[in-house]
């Protein structure tokens, strides 16, 4: 699996979950919907995108360095997140507060263990070619 397939693979996901969200909002639950709600799943995607780019560059370093490079961009991302909910959080009013902290919290361990899985998967095809 290349780097290019992780990335196809981050993108059908948020494509996925982008849609599943819209639908579910716009049909069943549409007073408790917001733009926030609809942007999350962007910025996961993007972050997930942009992890897959730095972590699977070709280094020529020790395991070190990756370990070091994966701890960065995990606290980035975790910042950004926090960042994008406290803002979309304090910026929202009354109903739509529950449903955004849900599926934040769920886009959060989605594409957290889809970007472990998949660097796991992509180091050790590296590793047995």
């Amino acid at each position: 699996m290349s780097a290019n397939d992780l990335i196809k693979r981050s993108i059908i996901v948020g494509c996925i979950v982008t849609a599943i969200i819209v639908v579910v909002f716009t049909v069943w639950l549409a007073e408790k919907s917001s733009i926030a709600l609809f942007v999350a799943p962007v910025v996961f995607t993007i972050a997930s995108v942009l992890t897959v780019k730095v972590l699977t560059k070709p280094s020529k370093g020790a395991l070190l360095k990756f370990n070091t490079a994966f701890m960065l961009t995990n606290t980035v991302k975790l910042l950004v997140f926090l960042t994008y909910f406290l803002v979309a959080y304090l910026t929202m009013q009354g109903e739509p507060r529950v449903p955004f902290v849900v599926v934040f919290m769920l886009l959060y361990l989605i594409f957290t263990v889809m970007d472990t899985v998949s660097l796991l998967q992509f180091y050790k095809n590296k590793k047995e070619s």
